[in-house]
């Protein structure tokens, strides 16, 4: 079952991972992001960034959707984790069904506001973010668990 979806620009980094992956009791992190399926030597590079015992898969958005829709996402408890909000929305749009979003790390840039925290959004991330709030996902804002959550609608109001 999905555990957790998450958007952090980071992937699998650090304590923050490490601290989900407790919260949430996960043994599969599932990172979807089209560019690093492609990159083999990336793929280790971040294979060799998880804990041990948990399983990792690195698929591309094409790839994500199939193994939604065989039910692969049913074996383990798994934290679905995406580098940026175009890769989650047009991953959802092309048939994988969320329930919840988190939003964990967004980076910085020319046109991007801290919203929550360290979270940055621009305007181009919180359409599409909205636009998926609007298909009945539940959309937040968190970057660690010890810390609140934000409704997006709320962050979207500091822009």
């Amino acid at each position: 079952m999905i555990a957790l979806t998450r958007v952090d620009f980071r992937l699998i980094h650090g304590q923050v991972i490490t601290r989900w992956l407790k919260q949430c009791d996960i043994n599969e992190i599932v990172t979807i992001d089209t560019q690093l399926s492609q990159d083999t030597f990336m793929q280790d590079v971040f294979k060799m960034a998880a804990p041990k015992g948990v399983k990792i898969r690195i698929l591309s958005s094409e790839q994500a959707v199939l193994a939604f829709q065989n039910k692969e996402f049913d074996r383990n408890r798994i934290m679905l984790l995406f580098k940026n909000v175009q890769e989650l929305y047009k991953t959802v749009i092309n048939g994988l069904d969320l329930k919840e979003i988190q939003i964990g790390g967004l980076g910085g840039g020319p046109g991007r506001k801290a919203v929550n925290n360290a979270i940055t959004l621009d305007q181009t991330d919180a359409d599409l973010l909205l636009a998926l709030e609007k298909k009945g996902i539940s959309i937040y804002l968190q970057t660690t668990p010890d810390y609140p959550s934000e409704p997006l609608k709320k962050a979207v109001a500091k822009l």
